[in-house]
């Protein structure tokens, strides 16, 4: 499953993509930085500077952890599913997201 998550700083997602990979949640996070978010909150149009994290795992895991440990009052949880997985590459996930509970 890959998750896409908006925060607010390179900091709050490092912080995030790590407690992510050290508790099993996901096998890796890449974090893309210098996104502009124009979006709709509390009846106003705001525009915020994020950087987005892509995980790559378990989805319970991986929202819970996000709902847990981020700073937004909601934050971006949104679940893909891929069509196709190079075999290997997915079998290195799920050795990656076995084991430990969040």
């Amino acid at each position: 499953m890959i998750v896409l998550s908006t925060a607010p700083d390179k900091k709050t997602a490092k912080k995030i993509a790590k407690k992510l990979v050290n508790l099993r949640a996901a096998a890796c996070v890449n974090i893309l930085p210098n996104l502009t978010s124009i979006y709709a909150w509390n009846g106003k149009i705001r525009s915020d500077k994020e950087v987005l994290m892509i995980a790559k795992g378990r989805y319970k895991k991986i929202k819970k952890m996000i709902l847990k440990f981020h700073p937004y009052e909601l934050p971006e949880i949104i679940a893909l599913k891929p069509k196709k997985i190079e075999k290997t590459y997915k079998k290195w996930i799920k050795q990656n997201t076995k084991g430990k509970k969040c």
